[in-house]
């Protein structure tokens, strides 16, 4: 089966979610809004909250 580069970023434990420290994202997001957030980080407001989301599951 071939695995193309999104698979390899999203399952490699190492790499950084979408680009992103999410050390630094969970120390922004206790004191930020979303807008803010995306502004610091270069994403898109649905990059943001899709984090969000990821972060509350693990």
């Amino acid at each position: 089966m071939r695995s193309g580069h999104q698979h390899e970023r999203f399952t490699n434990p190492n790499s950084r979610l979408l680009g992103v420290n999410l050390h630094r994202f969970t120390e922004i997001e206790q004191h930020a809004d979303n807008y803010e957030i995306a502004s610091e980080f270069g994403l898109s407001l649905r990059e943001v909250k899709s984090l969000k989301n990821r972060i509350e599951r693990n």
